[in-house]
């Protein structure tokens, strides 16, 4: 019985051997010339599956390896002589990088067997028209030319700047290849900017885009202008954080005040200090301040007075904050101290802690419980008292609301959050003070001499 299995099996084997199955056929790669303004022209080879895109992405990818990295990549901070003055790429590499803002995408010639087509290959990158992206065969000679006319859009549109003009173009053509209107944008008060014969004048012409002005015919160099409506206001946001119930990014109107913002986020939280809240406009804080980035560096030695104080207040101060007084705030339930929002506005809600910070040149530095009327000498007494090390005088309080430095007084009242600060006194070298004591008694000596000349006469 086994025997006559394994022959069973052995002859099914024979006859499935004896079976031929047809492969796949390989895909036999095409030729395919790229001429014209490209930066690597010459013959490629790819499948009967490419289509143009395929070839310029190709080509494109060519260029890339030439570009240093250093150009594509930008500083994370620049410094205030770059921002004044940023460093240009050299020309071989500008060249390089803007090399395809003046291909002309909008007619590219495909030669075949001897005949000439033109295609859009645009309209197949912005608005998917595969009809404009054929596919490639062996011997098929793409040639790409340079943008010599132009029209140009500005304003309410989503893609705004300079488009390849083709002879033909409607004014409709146009907008869809620069991806519609903005949100914004008012199509009912259209200008084209028309230059006439001599290149100097120019026509201006009115249009309602939604009034069959589609199908007006454009020029080259025709300048579009799409007005933007200042009232239509999109999504205002802004931040709440810290010690609310419901903290986050909220979206308000134009008339959403502080205390709107934290009822929306659900009122704060049983350890929230509304006293020390925290307001102020992301936007404004991200700019950055030209001129406080130069005073930073530069020694105190080259800066007016005016100019050091200048660059102490802005170091010490937060950038964009709202000036308003919480406590009103408080003792009105918002009803007082009430500002607007503004997009792009943060809410920071701290932790009551109703400490004060003591530090520098105290035995014991470090947070001291809040009491309330109690004055300098309480809190430097609580730390410890004065180090050794104590510059007689100087200390100084800083204020944690706004960062303000403050000569210490007995009637100066001292608010949780605030720091105590007793500065340290500055290490001198012996020599450096007998000689800055010679200089001194030496001028002293010379205007002494000069008055008593002066006098004799």
């Amino acid at each position: 019985m086994k025997i006559k299995l394994l022959a069973l099996l052995l002859l099914i084997g024979f006859a499935l051997s004896a079976i031929e199955i047809p492969l796949a056929p390989m895909a036999v790669p095409i030729s395919v010339s790229l001429s014209g303004y490209v930066k690597h022209p010459g013959v490629y080879q790819l499948s009967p599956t490419n289509r143009i895109s395929d070839l310029l992405a190709m080509e494109m990818a060519l260029t890339k390896q030439e570009i240093p990295a250093t150009v594509m990549q930008e500083a994370d901070k620049p410094s205030p002589q770059q921002l004044l003055a940023p460093v240009q790429p050299s020309e071989e590499q500008s060249s390089a990088l803007d090399y395809y803002k003046l291909q002309a995408l909008r007619s590219i010639k495909l030669i075949r067997a001897g005949q000439s087509t033109t295609y859009d290959l645009l309209r197949f990158y912005r608005l998917g028209e595969l009809d404009q992206n054929p596919y490639l065969q062996d011997n098929d000679v793409v040639l790409i030319s340079a943008i010599d006319q132009f029209v140009t859009l500005s304003g309410g549109i989503n893609l705004p700047g300079d488009l390849e003009f083709v002879p033909g173009d409607k004014l409709e053509d146009i907008i869809k290849l620069s991806m519609g209107f903005s949100f914004d944008a008012d199509p009912a008060k259209l200008t084209v900017y028309r230059y006439l014969a001599n290149r100097i004048d120019y026509e201006v012409m009115k249009l309602d885009y939604r009034n069959n002005n589609q199908s007006f015919e454009l020029r080259a160099d025709d300048r579009i202008l799409v007005p933007q409506d200042s009232e239509i206001r999109t999504r205002q946001r802004v931040k709440i954080s810290g010690q609310v119930k419901n903290p986050g990014e909220y979206v308000i109107g134009h008339d959403t005040t502080l205390n709107d913002l934290i009822v929306q986020a659900g009122g704060i939280t049983s350890r929230g200090d509304l006293k020390n809240l925290v307001l102020y406009s992301e936007k404004l804080n991200s700019e950055p301040d030209l001129y406080l980035e130069m005073l930073m560096q530069r020694s105190m030695s080259d800066m007016t007075p005016l100019e050091y104080s200048y660059l102490r207040s802005g170091l010490q101060q937060l950038k964009g904050k709202y000036s308003l007084d919480a406590g009103r705030f408080v003792a009105t339930n918002g009803r007082e101290a009430n500002p607007l929002l503004h997009e792009g506005d943060h809410l920071f809600i701290p932790e009551k802690l109703d400490m004060v910070w003591v530090s520098g040149q105290v035995r014991h530095p470090g947070l001291i419980p809040w009491v309330e009327g109690k004055d300098w000498d309480y809190y430097i007494q609580a730390a410890g008292g004065y180090a050794n090390n104590r510059k007689t005088g100087k200390g100084r309080l800083i204020r944690g609301l706004s960062g303000n430095w403050v000569k210490p007084d007995k009637n100066l009242p001292i608010m949780p959050g605030d720091t105590v600060f007793v500065p340290g006194q500055t290490d001198r070298s012996l020599w450096v003070d007998i000689k800055d004591i010679a200089t001194l008694a030496s001028s002293l000596i010379t205007i002494i001499i000069g008055l008593q000349a002066l006098t004799s006469k």
